[in-house]
């Protein structure tokens, strides 16, 4: 509440703003002001009110300028108290990498001094620098994400109350054409699962789910034998397997809300899974002295309780493809989006936006198929191809709900 002081014919406001975020009390706000002389007593206390009140509004939705606190202060505090409590490990271990090149920029500004040009000339100045590792100017992809975390990190500035707005706002623009994202077609599909079944069972097994399902790396690498219901031919996806560099490998929740789902496979599937299953029952008998459960992760350490890592694969699948020839842009994401892809062009759904989400794609194909049955009510849909869109798509239920309950028997 803001106090009013009479000091002769005029009346200073004053406005308590509190404490900082060291703990030190903010310099009140101050406001001198002076009453028209017409006014009555009784006029000039309501009128004092008045300004009372909309001087400790103006106070209250204005930023208090901390003189000391820069971008690097600010960057300091926001890592030590407040990402961790919103972003994983791995993001912050990412956007670490971010404000490497932020702080020598833009570290020494003052929050309240920041500018859109600061930002502008920034990003200009970054295009200019060379990768020590691919010795080539740094990717618009790379500039872009140092935008995004810049944009993340001011907005919870403005979020605490340090900044009224945030300045990075609508300050990047991407500079050329975006490159199409590389994603196998149909024959170099094939040419991969044939280029499969020279592995060990292990890894063929690993990056065929992929292909089949959907699903991401860590998604795959969480996956226990529990999760498969043999049944019904699906996979229960409910962990992603994370490693942080310097730190174990960890087991958390998928990456969304919508990636704790259900995808089905093929009978082909299930017979390289039950004989994956016999090798992983095999090497623990004999390696680890014990039986196999159905705790056990599918792709597992030796000798350990953790999951295998997902860089593992990754390294595996670019000896894979150059091995045998493939195109060497592609790599083991690209596989999930393929798995989406052939679905919809074989059935020629074509949805063309690069930034689809692959459960999004698969619900309007879901859609998009079921209203190719006739006026009749008749089918046209087999029931492998049910549940190869459903598998995409995240939940069998999908087809259930837009098919008015159709298929539910044949499901």
């Amino acid at each position: 509440m803001a106090s009013i002081r009479k000091r002769g014919s005029s009346y200073l406001i004053v406005v308590s703003m509190g404490y900082d975020y060291n703990g030190k009390r903010i310099n009140p706000r101050q406001k001198t002001v002076h009453p028209p002389e017409e006014l009555t007593p009784k006029q000039v206390e309501k009128w004092l009110n008045e300004q009372a009140v909309l001087f400790e509004r103006e106070c209250r939705h204005t930023p208090q300028p901390v003189q000391q606190l820069t971008l690097a202060k600010y960057i300091d505090l926001w890592l030590t108290d407040i990402a961790p409590g919103k972003l994983a490990k791995s993001t912050i271990r990412r956007d670490r990498q971010d404000i490497e090149r932020i702080l020598p920029a833009l570290g020494h500004y003052k929050l309240t001094e920041l500018r859109p040009e600061h930002f502008r000339n920034f990003y200009a100045e970054l295009r200019k620098v060379i990768s020590p590792d691919t010795k080539k100017p740094l990717s618009e992809y790379t500039i872009e994400g140092v935008h995004a975390t810049l944009c993340s990190i001011l907005s919870d500035a403005v979020e605490g109350g340090f900044l009224s707005h945030n300045p990075a706002w609508r300050t990047y623009r991407y500079a050329g054409r975006k490159c199409e994202k590389k994603i196998a077609d149909e024959e170099t599909a094939q040419k991969i699962i044939a280029a499969l079944e020279g592995e060990s069972i292990k890894y063929e097994t690993y990056f065929k789910l992929i292909i089949a399902t959907g699903m991401r790396r860590g998604e795959c690498c969480g996956l226990k034998w529990c999760d498969i219901d043999w049944e019904q031919r699906s996979i229960h996806i409910c962990r992603n397997a994370v490693k942080v560099t310097d730190e174990e490998i960890f087991v958390k929740e998928p990456k969304t809300h919508a990636g704790n789902r259900y995808v089905y496979f093929s009978a082909e599937m299930e017979s390289l899974l039950r004989e994956y299953r016999q090798e992983c029952a095999y090497i623990t008998e004999i390696y680890d002295q014990r039986q196999l459960t159905t705790d056990d992760f599918l792709f597992r350490r030796q000798g350990a309780q953790l999951p295998m890592t997902p860089t593992t694969f990754t390294y595996r699948f670019k000896l894979i493809l150059k091995k045998n020839g493939l195109p060497q842009e592609l790599n083991v994401h690209s596989l999930r989006h393929t798995a989406d892809r052939n679905v919809l062009c074989r059935y020629g759904q074509v949805l063309g936006r690069d930034r689809f989400n692959v459960y999004r794609c698969s619900d309007l194909a879901v859609k998009a198929l079921i209203r190719q049955s006739d006026v009749s009510g008749q089918v046209l849909l087999q029931i492998n191809d049910i549940h190869q869109i459903a598998g995409l798509s995240g939940n069998i239920h999908t087809i259930l709900r837009y098919g008015n309950g159709r298929y539910s028997q044949q499901c």
